[in-house]
């Protein structure tokens, strides 16, 4: 039997079981090589294909033959500017639409009255303590006394009380202050009080609205004074006061305009100074607080106005309004970025919502709580539901009068933002009351007062005045409060820059700098479009073969 020897050298470099033998690593790199190349080449000649016939105005002088290499250099030097300089205009601009995205219109210049809420009026004496309840007071605490101090001893111990007001100035006999508040501490509390009742004292010694309020009257007809929906008695930044409309009562009236002196609200006051031990101001007057029925009525939070008529004198207060709305379509940007907090919104430090959101409320908690932090207490006329928790707050007593005194003029200053670079308000900066989670109201209602005062009708009083208490007609004082125009101005808050109105803008600058157009968009998207195909498909056949040679390697197997 013949035997013939196969020489596996001379037929092949491969081993003869093997189906598709591997190629050497040079060849498979020089072909990788030559493939790439050929890419390169193939997106060269495409991108002189694309700058020489784009829409594009001067791309195809990069790439004429009759040009000079230095003249294709001027050109590349041109596109590269222009480039330049487009950016440059595109970022000014993304920053003016972004500084200036949101715009105030006035929406209607003649906004019926009747469809804005009447305010809140406060009214109060400028006397806070009534002799009268002092003088039984003082006769309480006598009888209480071990040491038997007279009556008008306590009635001097009693007039201490004024200083638990906010007022300027430096406090005095702070040593009999704490002696008096010892005191009471020990026999001023009453049967069911662990502590003494600040709130309650004051409450005692603060004249009456039914002594104040003689005569009311609302859009020409008179009505009774102490109603649920007409005046009550109620706290504001000076304790105890009468305050009308303090339930928002009067915020749709379709059928009462009050848009005339006489047709507003009209009170006649008892202004008699029989009765006085201190007053709050200096001043022979009373105060008047004009505010919204939402917000509590403290001068220092801002949206409120403050006035103080001349007693024997017939006021007339005219308010003017102002309306303020803002679009819904406002509330997918944050609160920091429109400026402004919608009445369903919540401060991001404040998790409490008793109330409808406003600034003047915003600034009122925030002080409350300052003030609970640095005396630890609150004043006896703060509203306890403002408060995050009330477990262990007590009411500032005379004993605190000193710590409120020295932080009075913090608690008064108010920074809703920080105060950088301001020549003359460094020490107002580091010493006032920083607020930055209050914001303006988005949906607001704004008041302006003008106040004219005059010599009191008597002939008007006389008349329209059933003098059931014997008072004397000297003694009295008449007040109109009433919207001076029967319409106002309604503002609203709006977008701005639209995507259209940034469609055209950015479309312009890139038409003037660059010639840039749909058509020219079209065809760098279509290039771009297809080399990513390109690149995908590659991407996809490379990963394909490299898993078929790792399959291959794994059931690959060699008999020794």
């Amino acid at each position: 039997m013949l035997v013939s020897k196969v020489d596996i050298k001379t037929t092949s470099s491969a081993i003869w079981w093997i189906k598709y033998p591997q190629q050497p690593q040079q060849q498979q790199q020089q072909q990788q090589a030559e493939h790439t190349q050929s890419r390169a080449i193939s997106l060269c000649q495409d991108m002189t294909d694309l700058f020489s016939n784009i829409s594009l105005h001067g791309y195809s002088e990069l790439f004429d033959s009759e040009l000079l290499l230095y003249e294709k250099l001027i050109w590349l030097c041109l596109h590269i500017t222009t480039f330049v300089v487009m950016i440059i205009i595109l970022s000014f601009t993304w920053d003016y639409f972004v500084a200036q995205y949101f715009a105030i219109n006035l929406h209607d210049p003649l906004y019926s009255v009747d469809k804005i809420a009447f305010p809140a009026i406060s009214i109060c004496s400028n006397n806070r303590i009534s002799y009268e309840a002092a003088e039984n007071y003082a006769l309480e605490l006598s009888q209480k006394d071990i040491y038997n101090n007279s009556l008008e001893y306590y009635m001097e111990r009693i007039a201490y009380f004024n200083s638990l007001y906010h007022k300027y100035g430096r406090v005095n006999n702070i040593e009999e202050f704490s002696n008096f508040q010892t005191f009471l501490d020990n026999y001023g509390t009453w049967d069911n009080d662990t502590f003494y009742n600040v709130l309650r004292t004051m409450h005692l010694l603060t004249p009456k609205c039914e002594e104040l309020l003689v005569k009311c009257s609302l859009d020409g007809k008179e009505i009774e004074c102490f109603h649920k929906n007409h005046f009550q008695t109620g706290l504001t930044g000076y304790g105890p006061c009468c305050i009308f409309n303090a339930e928002n009562v009067y915020r749709q009236r379709s059928h009462q305009r009050f848009g005339r002196s006489d047709a507003g609200l009209t009170v006649v006051l008892n202004s008699s100074q029989v009765n006085d031990v201190v007053s709050l101001l200096n001043m022979d007057a009373y105060v008047v607080i004009i505010h919204k029925a939402s917000n509590f009525p403290d001068v220092a939070s801002g949206e409120v106005i403050e006035m103080f008529p001349i007693h024997n004198e017939e006021t007339f207060v005219a308010i003017k309004a102002r309306v303020m709305n803002t679009s819904e379509n406002l509330r997918i940007f944050p609160s920091t970025y429109r400026k402004c907090l919608f009445n369903d919104e919540t401060p991001k430090k404040d998790l409490l919502l008793h109330h409808s959101y406003s600034f003047a409320n915003c600034i009122t908690r925030c002080r409350i709580q300052s003030i609970k932090a640095l005396c630890k207490c609150v004043p006896f006329y703060t509203p306890l539901e403002y408060l995050a928790s009330k477990d262990g707050v007590v009411y500032c007593t005379l004993k605190h009068v000193v710590c409120m005194d020295r932080y009075n003029f913090k608690w008064r200053n108010v920074l809703t933002q920080t105060v950088t670079n301001v020549q003359g308000l460094e020490s107002e900066a580091e010493e006032a009351l920083y607020c930055p989670q209050c914001l303006p109201s988005c949906n607001d209602i704004q008041y302006q007062v003008s106040m004219m005062s005059l010599p009191t009708n008597r002939f008007w009083v006389q008349e329209n005045l059933h003098n059931e208490r014997n008072l004397d007609i000297n003694d009295m004082s008449v007040l109109h409060v009433y919207f001076g125009k029967p319409t106002a101005l309604y503002y609203k808050r709006v977008l701005r820059n639209t995507w259209v109105e940034a469609f055209s803008t950015v479309g312009n600058i890139l038409s003037i700098v660059m010639g840039v157009s749909l058509v020219a968009v079209f065809e760098l998207s279509y290039f771009l479009v297809k080399y990513l195909v390109i690149a995908f498909k590659l991407f996809i056949k490379q990963n394909r073969k490299q898993n078929i040679d790792k399959e291959f390697k794994e059931k690959l197997y060699i008999c020794p």
